[in-house]
């Protein structure tokens, strides 16, 4: 038996779908049809395009019940203790918080990380179960931060139950072309992109996972802010890294935006593949610091806050308002 790890849930439903894509008919259930009693030609390309993916995919095989989705967000925040902690998720609570109004912390963000902590659970204990068992193991990973940051407290984690064997992986390069465009991460890779996806497997020796795991070590006690690779090595980093790319992003964009719009061209400029979360806290530093100015508060949806630049602040002039 296979047991296939991932570190996303949009990454789980698609290596779902990888499993049996292009078996029998399109479903139906996939069908867009807008809401409509018309297709529009737009919906229609888009059902057709879909259709010929399914029909021209082969399928990995394995079944879902065989996938292991673990979700820690390593990437940003405490990692002092060892992973699962009470620091971690409380780290996760407080970050997602500044995501929604007050009204919603005791239970919106309660029931999300409730959730997650379950889900974590549950799947932590299929873990131990496999190496019980001694399945094998593929993972599924690529740099972005919070998959090489998983992968490396995974392999921290099979070093500290001394399970060296039955592993292998499969790691998405910054460079993966797929025939059009990069495909950076996982959460890019499309289902029908998976079955090609299996020549970069490669078995995992015991030299590695014992790297990685004193790599995580060392990791764990600088305990920094923030952890990417930069030049090809995991690497302990200030919060304040980030802010560079946002100020660059502020001048690109006229006086007033929204942060939502900010982190957007923060994004897409510098493909960073850091998520919204932690970007969005940095622009509350910048707010913090007065280098952005809030124009109109949204409570609702503090994404869609608009702020402007500051006047004072030289770097941004110059730029077109």
């Amino acid at each position: 038996m296979k047991k296939e790890i991932v570190f996303g849930h949009s990454v789980k439903g698609s290596l779902t779908v990888a499993q049996y894509i292009g078996i029998g008919d399109f479903p139906k259930a996939w069908i867009h049809d807008d809401g409509k009693d018309e297709i529009t030609d737009g919906m229609k390309k888009y059902n057709e395009e879909r259709m010929d993916k399914w029909y021209n995919s082969r399928p990995i095989g394995g079944r879902s019940a065989d996938i292991i989705c673990l979700r820690y967000d390593l990437s940003f925040g405490d990692i002092s203790e060892k992973i699962p902690s009470d620091i971690r998720y409380q780290y996760i609570f407080k970050s997602t918080c500044a995501m929604y109004p007050s009204e919603h912390h005791d239970t919106l963000v309660n029931d999300l990380v409730d959730n997650l902590k379950k889900e974590n659970l549950k799947y932590l204990n299929e873990l131990k179960e496999a190496i019980k068992n001694k399945d094998e193991i593929r993972i599924w990973y690529s740099s972005a931060p919070d998959d090489i940051n998983a992968f490396y407290w995974l392999m921290n984690f099979l070093d500290s139950n001394k399970y060296y064997k039955n592993i292998s992986a499969v790691y998405i390069p910054p460079d993966n072309w797929n025939g059009t465009s990069y495909c950076r991460g996982m959460g890019m890779l499309g289902p029908e992109m998976y079955f090609n996806a299996l020549k970069l497997e490669k078995i995992i020796p015991e030299n590695q996972i014992k790297a990685c795991s004193d790599r995580w070590e060392e990791l764990r006690k600088e305990n920094a802010p923030m952890r990417l690779m930069i030049s090809g090595n995991l690497v302990s980093l200030p919060d304040s890294f980030l802010d560079s790319f946002i100020s660059n992003s502020v001048n690109t964009l006229t006086n007033t935006f929204t942060i939502a719009q900010l982190i957007g061209e923060v994004m897409g400029d510098y493909g960073l593949m850091v998520g919204d979360r932690p970007l969005f806290e940095r622009v509350l530093s910048f707010i913090e610091r007065d280098e952005l100015e809030i124009v109109e508060e949204c409570k609702e949806k503090p994404m869609f806050t608009k702020v402007r630049k500051k006047s004072h602040n030289s770097s941004y002039e110059g730029v077109k308002s």
